[in-house]
């Protein structure tokens, strides 16, 4: 995928996740409408959230560092004009050539870090909001591919370079069906192979999907391959 695709992807995203919550906000519960794949939050968190994540990158980018001010969210009735600018500034800073420096917590410090990054977390907040609709629409192959291989190449290790998990004694390898994707999570040996489209292996690497979905295939320890799939592989 090329800078011109993420930001293509991104510009569909915000709109997207921007129309979901116009539906959102009109359903029964509105505000109150439970995310069940973010537990404890409600439409409200998931927009909040989603909408800080762009002023955060935002600063992050014009500043040179990660301590952008707290926010005050907004109130309901407003919330969907403050995430439409939150978009609108985030596309702005985004729409630079990806060799651009900018702070990240990436080991890539470029605005394409923020690029790539951005779609999905985009993609699988718009997921998380259209589930709690009843209208998840699948991510694409090649979208989902890549969040894979972002997690296990950049978010993974991370984690357990940060102290938020431990590297395992063993490995859990990842292989899609769809679009020949190949990965491993831990550096000892595979104990258990998880393979599955690549839309369904992404949602269980992001915890949206249980380790016993009949859609997702297993071989060799299936109990332990489970085991390393329910550790904290994203923040």
């Amino acid at each position: 995928m090329t800078p011109e695709d993420y930001l293509a992807l991104l510009t569909h995203e915000v709109e997207a996740f921007r129309a979901g919550l116009v539906r959102a906000l009109d359903a029964p519960a509105g505000a109150d409408t439970a995310v069940a794949s973010c537990p404890g939050w409600t439409v409200r968190e998931l927009a909040h959230h989603l909408g800080e994540v762009q002023r955060w990158v935002n600063h992050a980018i014009d500043h040179g560092n990660p301590d952008a001010p707290e926010l005050v969210p907004p109130a309901d009735a407003d919330l969907v004009t403050w995430f439409a600018r939150g978009s609108q500034a985030l596309l702005a800073h985004l729409d630079v050539h990806p060799a651009t420096p900018a702070w990240t917590f990436g080991p890539d410090k470029d605005v394409g870090f923020w690029q790539r990054r951005q779609v999905h977390e985009h993609r699988i907040h718009r997921w998380d909001l259209e589930d709690a609709l009843g209208e998840a629409t699948p991510l694409d192959p090649p979208v989902a591919h890549d969040g894979i291989d972002e997690i296990a190449t950049m978010l993974w290790p991370r984690q357990v370079r940060l102290g938020r998990t431990a590297e395992p004694d063993d490995a859990l390898a990842i292989t899609t069906t769809d679009t020949g994707g190949a990965w491993a999570i831990g550096a000892g040996d595979v104990s258990a192979t998880l393979s599955g489209t690549a839309y369904d292996v992404a949602l269980a690497l992001r915890h949206r999907l249980p380790g016993d979905d009949p859609r997702l295939t297993w071989t060799g320890d299936t109990a332990r391959g489970r085991e390393l799939l329910a550790l904290k592989l994203t923040p």
